[in-house]
């Protein structure tokens, strides 16, 4: 009896420290030092989006302003996105089809061209008209399970700091903003 015991401890020993841990994902080429002039983008409420740039100005991070609903993202775009594919009724003979469907291609292929163009142009502008140093994008959406937050450097648009961040029993949202901010800034 002693003996399908301890076999059955031990397999309740080991399946437990096999069990799926919550790891978090760091890694940072530069730091983010406090001082520095940054845009904090979040698609958030805008009770959550204040958090966030109250955490950064408590910690002397100078947030430029910049309105983040000027970059809209291709899901946005329905009525676009909905002509990558179009079906028509037309005699299987009909030459002036092609030229249509050669349209309608060129139409997509040009909004999609432009929505990158514009996305190249608004990060531009946040170094150039707001002098921006730093881009900060944080997803805070299931933030008591984990959340991410990642850093450009807008002179070369290299990503120097990602993280992933599986939140602890008693963090609360400004625990894992500030828990973010002490990463990028180390």
């Amino acid at each position: 009896m002693r003996k399908i015991s301890l076999i059955v401890l031990f397999i309740y020993i080991l399946s437990l420290s096999s069990c799926a841990v919550k790891k978090g994902v760091v890694a940072r080429k530069t730091s983010v030092a406090p001082g520095s002039r940054v845009v904090v983008i979040a698609n958030h409420p805008n009770n959550i989006k204040n958090v966030i740039i109250a955490r950064f100005m408590n910690k002397n991070y100078s947030v430029k302003a910049f309105n983040a609903s000027d970059l809209y993202t291709i899901e946005d775009v329905y009525d676009i996105k909905d002509y990558k594919k179009v079906a028509y009724m037309q005699p299987l003979k009909n030459d002036n089809m092609v030229s249509f469907e050669k349209a309608v291609e060129n139409i997509y292929k040009l909004h999609i061209y432009n929505y990158e163009l514009s996305k190249a142009e608004a990060i531009s502008d946040m170094r150039t008209k707001y002098g921006a140093q730093y881009l900060i994008l944080m997803e805070l959406k299931d933030w008591q399970k984990v959340s991410w937050a990642r850093a450009i450097d807008l002179t070369n648009m290299e990503v120097i700091w990602v993280e992933n961040y599986p939140a602890q029993y008693k963090d609360t949202l400004e625990t894992v903003v500030d828990h973010f901010i002490v990463s990028m800034s180390k």
